[in-house]
């Protein structure tokens, strides 16, 4: 199975140059004219894009780099929380051009969630951006006359994205299926289209759902979509996607599950390790894990939980599709050893922070995603091979008896002796500082 087979359509399908978008044609015209304006030395104020979620505004702003050659310097609000922040990512774009001499195109992702936070700078920093860049800049938002949005506005062309109209959405997904060499009965198109309510985002993943790997789609296939009302326990999800490599199957393993999506990301994280054994699956599904990660810190930032069709598709899918074939074998799964120790004592939550700052340092992550996101393979690449990569590893992250202790659930003498006695920590106070 090829890992390409796992890729979002609404990825794959998304318009690389501004001729190509679907929807929205007056506001894809006034953006038009707005970057040919600054390419004929006439700059215009920044953009902002706002509309419901899935109407394209994120789309747009790639496609129009394609088209006028100009490279993207993106930022959503997870990375501009405060003015320092702000400063330190795009304070030097908004004045530069790229290697080349093309201009950089300066796109704020959410833009309503950095105003929420106007006691910490981010929104005031932005502003000053906004009237100071010597290159184009978008930002995009929700409600354009969101109260905490009034200085940022004061400053910006609003540009509208509406719901996009159920004629268009049908022809996309007819040239969808037809690229996938998929026979998709009109009257499918329309049904999916309709159950969208304007988003493209949202109707492409459902076609998706019940198209891929099949030959023709009918009426009968939408039944999937339809059975979301089952009760299903956490374990069952689980379980279902540590042994299918169906979409099918995998996508409606959290239909019915009540938990939170960075709760049930910490669950697979736990047992895919257990159940996956070749490398490339485990580095296959900790990718798809890490993407839907994004999209579960959008959930909670936005608070817009119409993303959860996204994440769905990566936690499932991604994570189910990343093996080549189902491993026959039985696995004891387990609740995520992680919120274990986050709930135990003082001393083990700073020996958590201690490795997720170490592991961080070399990953380019914060302490918290470490853990979650790289801690689980390390933790198993020491332990193959009969903890022989042991020296190794603690020396490239500068890890000390204690924390590789911690790490495999042994005493320190036990972890003094995998790191090979004194000349080994010497080793790995180097690796210490070569971290530095």
């Amino acid at each position: 199975m090829q890992w390409s087979f796992l890729m979002l359509w609404s990825e794959k399908y998304a318009p690389k140059r501004i001729d190509e978008f679907c929807g929205n044609a007056s506001a894809v015209e006034q953006i038009k004219k707005w970057a040919l304006d600054w390419e004929r030395g006439k700059p215009g104020m920044p953009l902002l894009l706002w509309g419901p979620p899935g109407t394209g505004k994120r789309a747009v702003v790639s496609a129009l780099a394609g088209t006028m050659g100009w490279e993207i310097v993106e930022m959503n609000a997870s990375d501009l929380r405060d003015k320092e922040s702000v400063h330190r990512i795009i304070g030097a774009a908004s004045s530069s051009t790229s290697l080349f001499g093309a201009r950089k195109l300066i796109f704020i992702d959410d833009v309503d969630a950095i105003a929420g936070n106007a006691d910490r700078g981010g929104a005031s920093a932005v502003v000053e951006v906004l009237k100071t860049s010597e290159n184009p800049v978008i930002v995009t938002g929700r409600d354009f006359w969101n109260r905490e949005l009034s200085n940022i506005r004061l400053h910006c062309t609003g540009v509208e994205f509406k719901k996009v109209n159920a004629h268009s959405i049908v022809s996309l997904l007819l040239r969808i299926s037809e690229s996938e060499k998929v026979k998709l009965q009109r009257e499918v198109a329309e049904r999916i289209a309709e159950a969208s309510n304007g988003d493209i985002r949202s109707a492409i993943n459902d076609l998706q759902a019940v198209a891929q790997g099949k030959e023709s789609v009918g009426i009968e296939d939408l039944s999937v979509l339809s059975e979301r009302d089952r009760e299903k326990s956490i374990w069952d999800a689980v379980k279902t996607l540590m042994k299918t490599t169906r979409y099918d199957e995998a996508t409606q393993a959290m239909w019915g599950l009540d938990v939170e999506p960075d709760m049930f990301i910490k669950w697979v994280e736990e047992n895919v390790p257990a159940e996956y054994t070749e490398r490339k699956d485990l580095a296959r599904a900790f990718d798809a894990l890490s993407r839907a990660d994004i999209f579960a810190g959008r959930i909670h930032s936005r608070q817009y939980w119409g993303f959860m069709r996204y994440f769905n598709v990566l936690v499932t899918a991604g994570v189910a599709l990343a093996k080549d074939r189902p491993y026959a074998k039985f696995v004891k799964y387990s609740f995520p050893a992680v919120l274990k120790k986050l709930s135990s004592s003082k001393t083990e939550r700073a020996r958590i922070k201690a490795v997720g700052m170490k592991i961080g340092a070399r990953c380019h992550a914060s302490s918290s995603e470490a853990v979650e996101l790289f801690l689980p393979l390390i933790k198993i690449l020491m332990e193959k091979e009969n903890c022989a990569h042991v020296p190794a590893i603690a020396a490239y992250f500068g890890f000390d008896a204690a924390d590789v202790a911690f790490i495999l659930g042994k005493s320190e003498t036990q972890a003094e002796k995998l790191l090979g006695g004194e000349s080994e920590k010497k080793h790995a106070s180097k690796g210490r500082k070569a971290a530095k």
